[in-house]
């Protein structure tokens, strides 16, 4: 039987512990990768092989982590934060679960709905930052470019003052028009795989947690089954490829090169087939590895 809870709150520390962790190995893996992929031009051909490169390899292993742990942190805190100020004026995301073990649904409306608002409001914070140093720059650079030579130029100087003015009022727009943009977008993109995951999960099975209960509602995720995290989102990612390839074919034959577009066609499906389940099984195994030494992911559930 099904039963639809909705997730009222997250705990913000072992959300943001683990999610930050998590970053942290991801990070770690690719530095290790990136390191294997250096060591090829010794192995070929050891003189002509750049020590420099191979050395900024090594630092990556240490610093790549600890950047993306401190990243981490701060995104994660914030969404846990602002997804908790946010529930009891929207609702929080609703899982369809069966047993309180499977997914076997995600009601779309709630689930985009939210997530697109946390989008926006991030968004909101990057622009609130970012757009008044860009204000603040451009009358500088327009300073700079009214005192220099314009002869034997189409530029003027009050083309020059215009485009300074321009560029503060553009910086103020995009405060407004930013996160909204985002929120539509994110909004789109969420109702569509979340309508793809209630096709695809009654056919393959949905996502399977192993949950152990707390006090008031609180629920800790003990595990995630790889496989089966890993094999609904390949096959979600697999349709966005075939949707965006056959996108790609259309574009492609109205200019007479179809079969460009048959191989974004069957890049995209390959490809988000098989690099998204290898991505997904390994966050499995890195949740389940790291919840027993660190603990794992808290939410409210009602």
């Amino acid at each position: 039987m099904v039963d639809i809870k909705e997730i009222k709150s997250i705990e913000i520390v072992p959300y943001t512990l683990m999610t930050s962790s998590i970053n942290a190995v991801w990070a770690f893996l690719y530095a290790i990768f990136t390191l294997i992929l250096g060591l090829v031009p010794f192995v070929i051909s050891p003189t002509a092989a750049n020590s420099t490169a191979l050395w900024f390899y090594i630092a990556s292993i240490v610093s790549s982590p600890v950047g993306s742990f401190v990243l981490g942190v701060l995104q994660s805190f914030l969404f846990a934060l602002i997804y908790n100020l946010l529930v009891p004026k929207l609702g929080g995301i609703k899982l369809g679960l069966e047993d309180l073990s499977e997914i076997k649904s995600i009601p779309v409306m709630p689930f985009a709905l939210i997530t697109s608002t946390i989008s926006a409001i991030f968004v909101l914070i990057i622009a609130l930052i970012v757009m008044p140093l860009v204000a603040a720059y451009i009358p500088v650079v327009s300073q700079i470019a009214s005192s220099l030579p314009l002869n034997g130029t189409n530029i003027t100087a009050e083309s020059i003052s215009s485009l300074g003015t321009f560029g503060v009022i553009g910086s103020i727009l995009s405060i407004i028009i930013l996160p909204i943009t985002a929120f539509v977008i994110v909004f789109v993109i969420n109702v569509i795989l979340a309508a793809l995951y209630n096709l695809v999960a009654p056919r393959v099975g949905g996502i399977k947690l192993e949950f152990a209960a707390g006090a008031e509602n609180m629920y800790e995720i003990l595990s995630v089954a790889p496989v089966q995290l890993a094999l609904i989102t390949a096959i979600i990612a697999a349709i966005c490829g075939i949707i965006i390839g056959i996108i790609a074919v259309i574009i492609s034959a109205l200019y007479g090169v179809a079969i460009i577009g048959v191989m974004f066609l069957a890049g995209f499906t390959i490809g988000f087939l098989v690099g998204v389940f290898i991505a997904y099984a390994i966050l499995a195994l890195i949740y389940n590895f790291l919840r027993p030494k660190i603990g794992g992911i808290k939410l409210e559930l009602q």
